[in-house]
């Protein structure tokens, strides 16, 4: 990777690393939408550089938040989605091998679809959801996660709507794509899809994400809240419509 490709991938990381830490979402919708719509790198490379660069940023959220886990959620959450991940590294491999067109619109659409979901505000249901519905969700976000690393909008929008206190949905919400993430990455170095370039500029990304997570929570934008997510939602959007276009 040429030094300007390399500036502007960390940028792109720098940007997603920022406004996730003011939103609490879209780390790898944009990186993944960025780095993808500017051509800076294949589809799977990235998926496999925000794959690390996410884990790490999870386990720094989530050492002193382990004791909220709902671990029931998780549980049915992941029998559900750690053999969709495999599924989504099969479908991933196939598209990227025979249409990367196809995929690239599949991608703006689940961007599209995900700062949608993100943007909304749900309202708890009065009621825990069933564990098969958990295990439905987790489906949906294992495809994602498997083919793009990016498994986060169907369990966000599921778990905001379950009648749990909000430190307890972030610290499961956390565990679970760890544990996706992992899950993946295993697949991925089984078939030998890790090389060590990508393993390089995992690490990287680290520090640039550590300092945009610092910048976020020192120096957040003077909006409020409501206007920073109109923000996302419209970042994602047009990335989502422009990789669609």
């Amino acid at each position: 990777m040429d030094p300007l490709t390399l500036a502007a991938f960390l940028f792109i990381v720098a940007l997603g690393a920022y406004v996730q830490t003011v939103t609490g979402f879209a780390l790898g919708l944009i990186v993944m939408g960025g780095i993808t719509l500017f051509d800076l790198a294949p589809v799977a490379f990235t998926a496999i550089v925000v794959g690390f660069t996410a884990l790490a940023n999870n386990f720094l959220a989530l050492h002193r938040a382990i004791h909220h886990i709902d671990r029931r959620g998780m549980t049915f959450t992941l029998l559900g989605m750690l053999p969709a991940v495999g599924l989504g590294v099969l479908l991933l491999d196939a598209l990227h091998s025979t249409s990367v067109e196809t995929l690239r619109v599949i991608l703006g659409a689940v961007i599209l679809a995900g700062g949608v979901l993100l943007a909304l505000r749900p309202h708890p249901h009065a009621h825990r959801a069933p564990g098969w519905v958990d295990a439905g969700v987790g489906v949906a976000g294992g495809i994602l996660a498997g083919m793009f690393s990016i498994g986060g909008p169907p369990l966000v929008f599921h778990f905001y709507r379950q009648p749990l206190p909000l430190a307890v949905v972030r610290a499961t919400l956390l565990a679970t794509f760890a544990v996706a993430t992992v899950a993946r990455l295993f697949y991925v170095g089984v078939a030998g899809d890790i090389t060590l370039e990508m393993v390089q500029l995992s690490l990287l990304c680290l520090p640039v994400v550590f300092l945009a997570t610092v910048a976020g929570r020192r120096y957040p934008p003077p909006l409020p809240d409501l206007a920073m997510r109109r923000f996302a939602f419209t970042l994602l959007g047009a990335i989502g419509v422009m990789l669609l276009v």
